[in-house]
This record gives structure tokens, sequence and C-alpha cells, in this order.
């Protein structure tokens, strides 16, 4: 009798098999690896440009703030959470940026500027400099506010982010 049967032996298979699985699980790793900093990078890059769009958009504003006839500034509320200005002194509380609490958005009026923010600190300053307190400012503090910094945190899949940045009201130079 000839053993002539062509095919694989059961041992060949199992070999070929275990093989395969150990060369794709190196495989694997590395491309697992890469996907998963794709994912955070993404991830960091979305709750950068939002806190980063929303920061400079209220710089741009909030530098706008409008003079009142008693050169004033245009202010009516200022608390380390939200602040109510406005860019024409016949409506001094036209503008309103405001934080409801971690999770939600900054908020412009009705309009969302940045997700998945933690927490906002706004703090102001006269203008010697000086950081006013307590918050919210009564209306004599308001009257003397000359410069504005802000603080967002927000987070996003793990990754936290913060901004940071400062404005004078161009409005009140020289009072």
């Amino acid at each position: 009798m000839s053993n002539d049967s062509k095919g694989f032996t059961l041992i060949e298979l199992v070999m070929v098999i275990t093989l395969l699985g150990i060369i794709g699980g190196i495989i694997a790793i590395p491309l697992y690896i890469g996907t998963k900093g794709w994912f955070e990078a993404t991830t960091r890059e979305g709750i950068t440009e939002s806190g980063r769009i929303a920061i400079e958009r209220m710089m741009r504003e909030i530098r706008n703030t409008a003079r009142t006839a008693a050169n004033a500034p245009c202010i009516t509320t200022a608390t380390a959470t939200s602040f109510i200005f406005g860019d024409d002194p016949a409506n001094c509380a036209s503008i309103n940026f405001s934080w409801a609490g971690a999770g939600n958005p900054i908020m412009r009026g009705a309009d969302a500027l940045a997700d998945n923010v933690n927490s906002i600190d706004i703090n102001y300053y006269d203008g010697t400099n000086i950081l006013l307190n307590p918050r919210p400012l009564n209306a004599g503090q308001i009257a003397t506010i000359r410069r504005l910094s802000i603080e967002i945190e927000s987070t996003s899949g793990g990754e936290t982010m913060r901004k940071y940045s400062e404005v004078y009201l161009s409005n009140m130079k020289g009072y």
C-alpha cells in the first residue's frame, strides 16, 4: 500500500495557525498603539481648539467694552463665572458670557462657545493692576475695572487642557 495522499497533516496545520497567530499579534500591537495615539491626539486637538476659539472670541469682544458718559466701563455684572457688558453705551447688558457649572458649555447669550468646560475663572483688575475682590463685584468696583484675566479648563477623553488670557479694556485707556 502506497502513501501517496496529498494534503497537510494535522501537526502542520496547527503549526501554521500558531505561527500566523504569533505574527498577527506582533503586527496588532503597533497598530493598536498607533490608533490609540491618533484618537488621543484628535481629542486633545478638539478641546484645545474649542478653548482657544472661545477665549479669543471673549477677549476680542471684551476688549471693545464701551465707556459710559461717566467714563466708567459699560459693565453690569462681574462674577467669577459670568461677565455682562456692552459694546454700545446705550445698552450695557448686550453681551453676556456665562458658565453654569462643570460639564456645561461657556455661553455667549444663548450660543455655546466651548464644550466640556470644567471650570472658568474670571479675575478683574483696576487701573493700578490691583485684583478686585470679592466677586461678584459691586457697582463701585465695576466702575474701576480696566483689565480682565480669564482661565478656562476643559476635559475630554481623559485629556485636560487649560487656556489663559488677559485683556485690557481698550476704550478705558487713560481713565
